[in-house]
């Protein structure tokens, strides 16, 4: 790649191969990808380079690529950001970014117009509504700068970084609470305290390296963050910071004061300690003390005196307490940021927006802080009260808790990786059912297995779990019959697992399910290049049992190794399961690119679609992608594939949504409303409920204009009148704002049908009711020129002149249509008598602001023709009394 800036090239691999290092230590899912724009000394943008990682040719060792892109507009194009918004200057994306992109992309119905031509109709079409721009689903974008220094010149460089594969409530968090984000803070930090600075810019030493701040790799940087991180909640807890004072302050200032507070070595502490050999589990709360002295917040169980309050630095007596929490029933140790007070729950409606935070300790050296916080609840059920002579409304209020960080061994960590029931039970399926074709029998086989292993979760000692065919299993034991104890082969109940695994030794299944043995000491030949040093013998044994069965015939087997300290490994591991995501990600970019290699992007996709462990996930996200591209035959593909991929699992309603609006968009309205009742089917979400019903109406609606048969034309227009029927009575909870779309396309159903009767009474009722659906559009959004011209078509065929010339009026003072300033001259001119109360009508509107210059034109013509016709009957009128006088 040639660029205009030497060694930038040096400076952005640097940054980003640090950067990933750095993320992925607290979730390998993490994927970056990063946008550097460079700017002179005279802030004169003159570089755009987007660094991202690749896979060359399906190479399980991916490197970093860097391109050079022609235009800004191609970085906010990839982004899917606003331009116009964000603008050119740091400080202009930094804002847009930080306070805007999110908001724009998380709190918007994305609606997608789409105009309708019938010959039958004038009514204009609307919308079909996507239930969000899912493009920002799992990511997160965050800007930076670095000041950099080369041999000719001062440069600074703007960093716009993409993550991926980031949980709801860490984004959440990182926009809407940026105060209490790890993430955030970590990402600061990076670009202000990991670099070394010579004269407050970066320079590229002469080995072509940057001297780092304090010589700090990745683990030993996120062990400083989470110790600044946690030093500065203390701070929060002992300052008395109320929700309220988050004043969402998004960059986070360098503070060493942070560093010597202990809070986070006092937790560390803790949960290091085993009481009667058992991990800790348990939750402490924390809040200020004067909230805690309270009467009305804390209601204690057991309450310490003043002297007898226990330091959080006496881990041991602390340890021992947690035995008495219970987070199921609100039950915690209460503490400030220095002392533990008692034992007791909270009464949470007195919260009124103190901070709260909350550390559960989850096992050996592992634990979780916790925002808690309650929000009041919409719900319909509330009640109206009485009390001293004032009316008073209680509804519920939802307890959110949101958990900031996961600290695992000293390590911070982002959200959920490892194992899950999922990863488990494909593995099973593709070892043991590679080949065969799916069925409820082997469904049941799986199901059984997982819950097997969810049970044997439960013992605190840990334990391995080994499956294997039932010949295979017959001979193992027969042979390991020394080193176990020989069951008849059998069901076993799931609840009796956690007791058969206590003691030493694996429990061994076949795919039946069916126990063989317990307590099965598992053998095998050490070899120099299997296993693993950093792990424990429960896992060297288990792997070097695995490679003896592969040796001796090739012996299919899935082995469970459950740690002591919680930590779930499947063994065989998924082959190349960070390859594999990093494809999808790269699939991803290129399709996003505005000229995308073609041959390239086949290879890779036929590459990701050749593995059998791919995720069905993975596979919608690149079909969205596709869709969010216009490619609607790719995107097909992808999400057939995922769909097969599937198999029985749930889908996410959206997916289901965005296959039908792909459909819609082709005009295949048979599948598109079939997608469109899967996803109502599927969503538990009335809101989201209310969007997929509002699309089944919709494609029941263009059906019918698709059809020749006037009996076809009204069954599914009456279809159609039905979904939006049921979409807009769930708006009656009161829990969201009902949908002007769903108004107006149930709207146009009606006036479509009239248009099919022949009955005159039917067609006028028809008429009516689709006048209510226009006007109540109307109500809900009265800045909607469209919804005036359709109710102006109901006015027109009921002959109400002065209703259609008003709703033209309005509609055409709203946005300039040609249809619309046409129809009113025709209207006036067709209506003289009306001339003047519409200009009238118009002068209210305009009152503030006049309309545009062609309805502005056509008033003041007829208001010159007004005026003209009372004079000339003004002229008449004494030309007669004239005559009249000289009689």
């Amino acid at each position: 790649m040639k660029t205009k800036v030497d060694k930038i090239d040096i400076m952005n691999k640097l940054l980003y191969d640090n950067l990933e290092q750095i993320l992925k230590n607290m979730n390998k899912r993490i994927h970056i990808k990063l946008y550097a724009l460079v700017y002179d000394k005279n802030e004169i943008l003159i570089e755009k380079i987007r660094v991202k990682k690749t896979v060359p040719n399906g190479e399980v060792l991916a490197c970093t690529s860097q391109d050079t892109l022609q235009d800004l507009n191609n970085v906010y194009g990839e982004l899917k950001i606003d331009a116009e918004h964000a603008g050119n200057t740091y400080e202009g994306i930094k804002e847009y970014v930080n306070k805007i992109w999110y908001k724009q992309d998380h709190s918007k119905d994305a609606i997608i117009s789409k105009k309708v031509i019938s010959s039958s109709s004038d009514i204009e079409d609307g919308q079909i509504a996507s239930i969000e721009n899912s493009i920002n689903d799992n990511r997160i974008l965050y800007v930076n700068q670095i000041p950099f220094h080369t041999k000719k010149s001062d440069y600074s460089i703007v960093y716009i970084i993409e993550m991926r594969n980031i949980e709801y409530e860490t984004r959440q968090i990182f926009y809407a609470k940026p105060e209490v984000s790890f993430l955030r803070m970590l990402l600061d930090y990076f670009f202000e305290d990991f670099f070394s600075c010579t004269n407050s810019v970066i320079k590229i030493n002469n080995d072509d390296s940057i001297t780092r701040k304090y010589n700090e790799d990745g683990i030993q940087f996120n062990r400083r963050i989470i110790r600044l991180f946690f030093g500065k909640i203390q701070n929060y807890l002992q300052n008395h910071t109320k929700f309220d004072d988050f004043n969402v302050e998004f960059d986070n200032e360098l503070n060493n004061e942070y560093y010597v507070n202990g809070f986070l070595e006092k937790m560390d502490y803790i949960s290091t300690l085993t009481y009667e050999n058992a991990s800790p589990f348990g939750s402490i709360l924390f809040m200020n003390k004067e909230v805690i002295m309270q009467r009305s917040i804390i209601r204690f169980t057991v309450k310490f005196t003043k002297e007898d309050r226990i330091g959080l630095e006496d881990a041991k007596r602390i340890r021992k307490l947690l035995e008495l929490t219970n987070v199921d029933n609100d039950l915690y140790l209460i503490a400030d940021e220095k002392e533990i007070y008692g034992l007791g729950e909270v009464n949470w409606n007195m919260q009124k927006g103190e901070l709260a935070l909350r550390v559960d300790f989850t096992g050996l050296s592992k634990y979780n802080l916790v925002l808690v916080q309650t929000e009041a609840e919409i719900v319909s059920g509330g009640k109206l009260f009485i009390e001293d002579e004032k009316k008073v409304y209680r509804s519920d209020l939802s307890l959110v808790e949101i958990q900031l960080i996961s600290v695992s061994f000293k390590n911070p960590r982002l959200g959920e990786e490892g194992y899950s029931a999922e990863k488990f039970m494909q593995l099973l399926k593709n070892m043991f059912w590679e080949n065969s074709i799916e069925d409820d029998q082997i469904n049941q086989k799986v199901e059984r297995l997982d819950q097997i292993v969810r049970k044997a979760r439960e013992q605190k000692h840990g334990t391995m779990v080994v499956i294997t065919d039932e010949v295979t299993a017959q001979q193992e034991l027969y042979q390991l019959s020394k080193q176990s104890t020989l069951i008849e082969p059998g069901i076993i109940n799931p609840e009796y697992i956690k007791y058969l695994t206590a003691i030493d030794g694996a429990i061994y299944f076949d795919t039946d399910g069916l126990c063989h043995g317990i307590g099965v000491i598992l053998d095998g030949i050490a070899k120099e290049n299997i296993g693993d040093a950093s792990r424990g013998a429960r896992y060297n044994s288990a792997y070097r049992y695995l490679h003896k069965l592969k040796e001796d015939g090739q012996k299919k087997c899935v082995i469970v190794i459950i740690s002591e300290d919680g930590m779930v490994n499947l063994i065989p591991e998924s082959e190349h399961e960070d390859m594999l995501l990093a494809l999808v990600e790269e699939i991803i970019d290129m399709i996003n690119e505005e000229a995308p290699d073609s041959n390239m992007l086949k290879e890779k996709e036929e590459l990701l679609l050749r593995s059998k462990i791919v995720d069905f996930d993975w596979l919608f996200n690149i079909a969205e992608v596709y869709y969010d591209n216009d490619n609607y035959e790719r995107a097909i593909d992808f999400f057939e594939y995922g769909i097969k991929q599937a198999e029985k699992s749930y889908i996410l309603p959206k997916y289901l949504n965005i296959l039908g609006l792909i459909h819609h968009r082709r005009e295949n309205y048979h599948e598109s409303t079939r997608m469109f009742k899967l996803a109502v089917g599927a969503s538990d979400n009335d809101q989201s409920r209310d969007t997929f019903m509002g699309n089944v109406g919709h494609s029941y609606l263009l059906l019918a204009l698709q059809l020749k048969s006037d009996d076809e034309k009204s069954i599914n227009l009456n279809k159609g009148i039905e979904w939006f029927s049921k979409a807009i009575e769930l708006t009656k909870s009161g829990s969201f704002k009902p949908s002007v779309r769903n108004h107006n396309l149930k709207g146009r159903c009606y006036f479509t049908l009239s248009e099919l009767e022949k009955d005159t009474n039917k067609k006028i009722q028809l008429l009516k009711n689709a006048l209510e659906d226009f006007s109540q559009a109307i109500i809900i959004n009265p800045k909607g020129a469209i919804y005036y011209w359709n109710r102006y078509c109901v006015y027109n065929r009921l002959s109400r002149k002065k209703e259609c010339i008003e709703d033209l009026i309005q509609a055409e003072y709203l946005k300039h249509d040609d249809k619309y300033i046409n129809n009113l001259s025709s209207q006036l001119k067709e209506n003289l008598d009306l001339i003047t109360e519409s200009i009238d009508f118009y002068n209210k509107l305009a009152f503030q602001k006049e309309g545009p210059p062609q309805l502005v034109k056509l008033i003041d013509e007829f208001q010159v023709k007004s005026e003209i016709s009372k004079q000339a009957e003004a002229a008449a009128g004494k030309a007669a009394d004239l005559d009249e006088s000289k009689k």
